[in-house]
C-alpha cells in the first residue's frame, strides 16, 4: 500500500512513534525512525518491533547521511510535572523546539510532502465552551496545553514559505500495552491484579482511543489532509461506566476510593473529525475490547 513512500519519525522510541513505525513498515513503507535529544535509545515499556533501527541524532551533522523523507510524522515531545507551572512550560519548549531548532532548520530544506504534527486535546481548557471543534479558539489551562499550542504556532511559521504543508493533529488520551502507570487503563489493572489502591475521578468524563486507531489515522493524516487542524477523538464516557467495564470483563473488584478531583469543573464535549481521516484500512476497537486486549496484554508482561 506505501511501497516507495518514506516516513520520517520524531519520538521514534516512543508509545506511539514505535508502533507507527512497526505499522508503516507492515504497509510497505520505508521508515527512519529518529532519535532526538531527550529521548531514549529504545523503547521504555515495550520491545522494539519495526525492522529499521532507530537513528540517534544528537546534533546537525548526524543529519548528513539521512534522506529527504516524503511524510515527517512528529511525536517529539517531553515533559517533566515535578516542576513548577513556568519550569513546566520552558522545559518542554526547550526540549521540544529550541534544542533541536538545527533539526527544524533542516526539516525545512528537505521539501517533503506533509509534516503531521501530533498535538493534544490539552490545547482546549475549562474556559472552552462546548462543544469543542478544530474552529474554537483554544484557550490551555496546563503548562502542556500552552505549549502544545506554541508548538503548533512555531510549526505553522516555520514551514509556511516551504513546500511542506503541515496538519495538527489534536489528539485525545491513547490506550496501549506499556502506556504510562498515570494513565487509567493502567492503574486500574494495578489495582485489580495487584490490589494498588488508587483515586478515581468519579462524575467526570473521558475520551480514549485505543493506539492502533491512533496510529492509523495519524497514517492517513500523513497521506491525505486537507485541513491544517483536526480534532481526533472519540465520544466521551462515563469513567464509572469504564470502571464497571473493567470489572466486568477482569472479574475483580478494584481497590478505588472514589472522589470528584475536578469539582466544579464542566467536562469538554468534543465534535471530533475522525470520520474525515477514516478508511476502510483504519483499524477501530470499542471500548470493551480496548479494556480485554490491555489486559490481556499486561497479564503476559507479568508472567514473562
Amino acid at each position: 500500500m506505501l511501497s516507495g513512500k518514506v516516513f520520517l519519525i520524531t519520538g521514534a522510541t516512543g508509545r506511539l512513534g514505535s508502533e507507527t513505525a512497526a505499522r508503516l513498515e507492515n504497509l510497505g513503507a520505508e521508515v527512519l525512525p529518529i532519535v532526538l535529544a531527550g529521548y531514549p535509545r529504545e523503547p521504555k515499556r515495550v520491545q522494539w518491533a519495526a525492522a529499521s533501527r532507530p537513528i540517534v541524532v544528537d546534533e546537525a551533522g548526524d543529519l548528513k547521511n539521512i534522506k529527504a523523507p516524503d511524510y515527517v510524522i512528529n511525536f517529539h515531545w517531553l515533559v517533566d510535572r515535578s516542576l513548577s507551572f513556568t519550569g513546566q512550560l520552558q522545559y518542554e519548549l526547550e526540549w521540544a523546539l529550541h534544542r533541536i531548532s538545527f533539526f527544524w532548520d533542516w526539516l525545512t530544506e528537505m521539501s517533503c510532502n506533509r509534516l503531521v504534527n501530533v498535538s493534544s486535546i490539552k490545547v482546549f481548557g475549562h474556559l472552552n465552551n462546548n462543544p469543542i471543534s478544530t474552529n474554537t479558539d483554544p484557550q490551555p489551562a496546563s503548562p502542556y496545553g500552552l505549549a502544545k499550542l506554541t508548538a503548533e504556532r512555531f510549526l505553522d511559521n516555520l514551514f509556511f514559505q516551504s513546500n511542506c504543508t503541515v496538519a495538527h493533529l489534536r489528539l485525545c488520551s491513547v490506550a496501549s500495552h506499556g502506556e504510562h502507570p498515570s494513565h487509567l487503563l493502567y492503574q486500574l489493572f494495578t489495582s485489580c491484579y495487584e490490589n494498588t489502591p488508587i483515586k478515581i475521578n468519579s462524575g467526570h468524563t473521558m475520551n480514549i482511543l485505543y493506539i492502533d486507531e491512533a496510529v492509523d489515522l495519524i497514517i492517513n493524516a500523513a497521506l491525505q489532509s486537507y485541513k491544517s487542524t483536526y480534532l481526533l477523538t472519540t465520544p466521551s464516557i462515563s469513567i464509572d461506566d469504564i470502571i464497571a467495564k473493567f470489572e466486568k470483563v477482569s472479574g475483580r473488584k478494584l481497590n478505588a476510593e472514589y472522589v470528584d478531583l475536578n469539582p466544579g469543573i464542566i467536562d469538554p464535549v468534543f465534535d471530533s473529525d475522525i470520520e474525515l481521516l477514516s478508511a476502510d484500512w483504519v483499524r477501530y476497537t470499542a471500548i470493551d475490547s480496548i479494556i480485554k486486549k490491555i489486559i490481556e496484554q499486561n497479564l503476559r508482561t507479568l508472567t514473562n
